[in-house]
């Protein structure tokens, strides 16, 4: 949230800017002719800069790094050669002896640490065990990755877990993880006997993980094994897939890769456990 308010403001104060740069020709060439053009304004916000059919205002990824700009170390819109919210050059941004270098006390997002925190190294659920995925906290509290596919899988185990008050499991678990969704984990976080401070980390995790139930178990190699719960709110609703392949040496099964299903009806098509973003509706 900090990161996006900054993002607002900076459009903002440009915006400003501009507009008081356009007053003050405007009211330069008031005693121009009437066949004097227009000066046509095109805001930072409403342009493509990296040509991928979406203005910056709506594009997740701006300048088109593989990082969401949200968790994104480096983003110059601008192209001033720094970066629009911390003011750094791209080297100092995410340099690595600054872990820290925007202030939100968390370590920077980078290729090497995309978690972007002391704790969480998976950012895509690839292992079976969820216990190291990345940390998610509310945005408002410095946190990051409380917009996230990630996200949507802490709702559905807290929601189907009996904390939490919505109509479905569906419309509870719409992937920002705001203070209603914090409210429930905490409860979640007290029944389970832990820190109920409202950070999804590695004990939360793995209690998280404990609560979900094999439903109907897949097929080496070829089908996924389906989770959820079988009792309670969502009692037979399948809510995760998780991989299972044979080792290189077939000496066992190697399980992980776990996925989201989708919503009912479409249950069978399956989406990341990860930190990216949930895009529309699942």
């Amino acid at each position: 949230m900090v990161r996006l308010i900054s993002q607002i403001t900076g459009r903002a104060g440009r915006y400003m800017v501009i507009a008081v740069m356009a007053g003050a020709l405007v009211s330069c060439g008031s005693g121009g002719s009437a066949g004097d053009e227009e000066l046509e304004l095109d805001p930072i916000g409403e342009r493509d800069l990296d040509n991928d059919g979406l203005i910056n205002d709506i594009d997740e990824d701006d300048d088109n790094d593989g990082l969401a700009d949200l968790v994104d170390p480096f983003t110059d819109r601008d192209g001033d050669d720094l970066d629009d919210d911390s003011l750094l050059s791209e080297a100092d941004a995410t340099s690595t002896d600054d872990l820290d270098a925007n202030g939100d006390g968390f370590t920077d997002v980078s290729a090497s640490n995309v978690c972007g925190s002391e704790s969480g190294s998976d950012n895509n659920s690839s292992t079976s065990d969820w216990s190291d995925n990345c940390t998610v906290e509310r945005t408002s509290v410095g946190g990051q990755f409380a917009d996230s596919l990630f996200a949507v899988g802490i709702q559905r185990v807290v929601y189907c877990s009996g904390f939490g008050t919505a109509s479905s499991y569906t419309a509870f678990a719409d992937g920002e993880y705001g203070p209603n969704s914090e409210q429930a984990l905490m409860e979640f976080q007290n029944a389970e006997g832990l820190t109920d401070d409202g950070i999804v980390g590695e004990q939360t995790w793995g209690a998280l993980q404990d609560r979900v139930e094999l439903l109907e178990p897949g097929i080496v190699n070829t089908v996924p094994d389906a989770y959820g719960f079988s009792e309670g709110r969502c009692a037979g609703t399948t809510l995760f897939y998780q991989s299972t392949t044979s080792s290189v040496d077939s000496d066992g099964i190697v399980v992980g890769g776990w996925e989201l299903a989708r919503n009912n009806p479409n249950e069978a098509e399956r989406i990341p456990f990860s930190y990216e973003l949930p895009f529309g509706r699942l």
